[in-house]
């Protein structure tokens, strides 16, 4: 059986023959980008550089660059992508957050990969919602906004959701399978803003953009960083059929194995702050072994990924490996 077909069945919970792999020797995915932007203006900051001026502006010594919203980034020694530093809009009452226009024809350069026929479950990577207004207004402002500025809020994330939306439907038949997007929600022991707070601003949002992508066949993934526990049943609700947790263990995985495996789908590492950090390998063998028996008794609701950065959070790619091991080896339903 193609990959492509196992990954279809993990998500339908359809009887798939095994767990799904996205390791990076060996993957069950393929990824693309979900648009190209045109007409964008000249830049002299958009590539990371020591920028007198932007210094200036930020007070921050380190390496900057500046996105095509107009948030500005910093980072040390050439490590990591970066924090935003001073997002593009410093008062709602000047919203300086112009969202640049995608090219029509991307389409045409999907269909001419041939995307369709892949062997491999092909994603588009798409952007954020919540974590767009996050950089655009950094988030202790946009965490004060969820309360003193909630009309504010909501309608940025609309304005960002409608152009998420626009840009599904306008590849829509180019073979893509599933919607990809990042939002991060959650700290170590709670999510960011209330479940009441996620349902009045956010969820209609996400919804929206679940419901079109499910409407043109594409299953929607969802990377969330952090403690979502709260997040859970609405997202599920609005749509979301796949979690990238990074953290299962946060939960912990018998958690989400228990409560959600039947209705939602677990695309994750072995946890990357409780386990693999260890370097500990009977610790991480034995608790690899458990999560696979774990997803195997729920019909396979899991695809076993890597982390994409190892070295950034002190993680031998070893340790990583000896947990892959003892998945392909576990992985057969």
């Amino acid at each position: 059986m193609k990959s492509k077909e196992i990954i279809k069945r993990i998500i339908r919970h359809d009887a798939p023959p095994r767990l799904g792999y996205d390791f990076m020797d060996q993957s069950d995915l393929i990824g693309f980008d979900s648009r190209r932007y045109v007409d964008l203006p000249f830049d002299p900051y958009s590539d990371w550089g020591r920028y007198p001026e932007l210094e200036k502006l930020t007070g921050f010594s380190g390496e900057t660059r500046r996105d095509m919203y107009g948030n500005i980034y910093g980072r040390f020694n050439g490590k990591t992508k970066g924090e935003c530093i001073r997002g593009a809009i410093q008062d709602w009452e000047e919203d300086r957050y112009p969202i640049p226009n995608f090219d029509p024809t991307y389409r045409e350069v999907l269909l001419k990969k041939n995307l369709a026929d892949s062997e491999k479950y092909v994603i588009a990577y798409g952007s954020s919602l919540f974590s767009a207004l996050r950089d655009a207004r950094l988030i202790t402002n946009a965490l004060m906004d969820t309360i003193i500025e909630p009309e504010a809020v909501k309608d940025f994330i609309e304005k960002v959701a409608d152009h998420e939306v626009a840009v599904i439907r306008s590849i829509a038949g180019g073979g893509i399978d599933g919607w990809f997007f990042w939002d991060d929600w959650g700290t170590q022991e709670r999510t960011l803003i209330s479940p009441e707070s996620f349902r009045e601003l956010f969820k209609d949002s996400y919804r929206k953009v679940a419901d079109a992508a499910h409407e043109v066949g594409m299953d929607v993934f969802m990377h969330s960083c952090g403690y979502n526990y709260a997040f859970m049943e609405d997202l599920i609700d609005a749509g979301i059929d796949v979690f990238q947790f990074d953290q299962p263990d946060v939960y912990p995985t018998e958690v989400l194995v228990k409560e959600f495996a039947d209705r939602a789908v677990f695309h994750s590492p072995v946890d990357i702050q409780k386990v693999l950090p260890t370097g500990d390998r009977e610790l991480i063998e034995s608790r690899t072994e458990e999560m696979c028996r774990l997803f195997r008794e729920s019909g396979g609701s899991w695809i076993a990924k890597d982390y994409p950065a190892y070295g950034d959070i002190g993680i031998d790619p070893a340790w990583a490996r000896w947990a892959e091991d003892v998945i392909l080896k576990n992985s057969k339903l």
